[in-house]
């Protein structure tokens, strides 16, 4: 681990009783164990809002999550349960309090998918319910890296995968990974849509496969904004809306004065449909076809097709920068007191800042996993 950054300021913050709540990236499904590293060098004290399904996955370890202060949270529901945990732990100031606001692992380390607003308002909840005591937010970017050339281990997965799921690789592949790579995600991304009911966004026989994602995830944002009411906002980019979908769904499930609605369920299952959609439309691999973002894309394929987290192909570094501390009274002064405005300003600048802070690490990264794939 290579840290760096704000590490006296969060000391003299913790000396001064102030609340933190600590907001992160979420590359990998080692996250936890790297923040908790990370929080033992910084004598933080501090719990996760994890998943609920962590917890399901084997009874001792959720009970030993328990005993140490972590709780869960259903990331896409309307857990008003465990935002009030969340808030709790804030206003009691026995610990720190640990989010990923990405909601999921993406397996995209150079490139965060947006944030949920919930971190942002459990903050300000919990300043509004202190009294002359800062809540502070502490941004977190990490960048794992690899130390060897995984290649091979890489192609071994990729050539699996293929023979899996029925995927013939054109000829000249094994000269050309990121090709073969490309190809079949394309295979997978399709064969996965069909076995979820979407087999009528494939008929287009005519457009690219790119293009008839692209409509299909346009088809998908169109019906959720009518469904919630929100104005048409294509100029804005998928990207833009899926998280003003994600937004309104949070603001509905948190609002108390309505009963909860289980049509909110599908809803947010096709807005995560669309976001996974968009991580393979985008040009994550072509744009920058390093040793890491290789690794990272074959195993996101991977893992949608098996349903569950992949080994390692090599080992890694984490590299972890931490911002300095942000306190949540200045966004709510600088709102006006409108907390849906603070809220959004939060959020938004917390993934601006965590993005800076990745691209600032991957700059200075002369690890071998920073290395371009060449063409054999």
């Amino acid at each position: 681990m290579v840290l760096d950054g704000a590490k006296e300021e969060i000391r003299e913050a913790i000396a001064k009783g102030e609340r933190l709540m600590f907001v992160i990236n979420h590359p990998t499904h080692s996250d936890p164990q790297v923040v908790t590293e990370l929080h033992r060098r910084l004598g933080v004290d501090s719990c996760f809002m994890a998943a609920y399904d962590v917890f399901l996955r084997h009874p001792v370890n959720a009970w030993v999550m328990q005993r140490m202060g972590n709780f869960s949270i259903d990331r896409e529901g309307s857990d008003r349960k465990a935002m009030a945990a969340a808030i709790d732990v804030l206003k009691k100031g026995e610990r720190a309090l640990n989010i990923f606001p990405e909601g999921n692992v993406f397996l995209m380390n150079d490139r965060l998918a947006p944030f949920l607003d919930g971190a942002a308002f459990i903050a300000i909840k919990a300043q509004a319910a202190l009294d002359g005591v800062p809540v502070k937010i502490v941004p977190i970017s990490m960048k794992y890296t690899h130390l060897t050339t995984p290649r091979e281990a890489v192609t071994r997965r990729m050539l699996d995968l293929g023979a899996r799921s029925e995927y013939v690789f054109p000829a000249g592949s094994s000269s050309d990974p990121i090709s073969a790579v490309m190809g079949m995600g394309r295979h997978m991304l399709a064969r996965y849509l069909r076995a979820h009911g979407h087999a009528d966004a494939l008929k287009m026989e005519d457009a690219s496969l790119y293009a008839v994602l692209g409509g299909f995830a346009d088809k998908l944002m169109d019906d959720l904004e009518g469904a919630l009411e929100l104005s048409a906002a294509k100029a804005a980019g998928l990207s833009d809306r899926i998280l003003k979908i994600r937004s309104r769904l949070h603001q509905l499930r948190t609002d108390r004065s309505a009963a909860p609605d289980p049509a909110f369920d599908g809803m947010a299952e096709r807005a995560i449909l669309a976001l996974r959609i968009h991580g393979y439309l985008s040009p994550y691999l072509i744009e920058r076809p390093t040793i890491d973002r290789y690794d990272e894309t074959v195993e996101r394929i991977a893992e949608d097709f098996h349903s569950k987290a992949m080994p390692r192909t090599g080992p890694r570094r984490v590299m972890i920068r931490v911002h300095p501390p942000v306190g949540v009274s200045d966004f709510i002064s600088a709102a006006g007191g409108n907390t849906r405005e603070a809220i959004s300003k939060i959020t938004q600048e917390m993934q601006q800042t965590i993005q800076k802070g990745i691209d600032a690490l991957n700059e200075s990264n002369d690890a071998p996993g920073a290395e371009i794939v060449r063409r054999s």
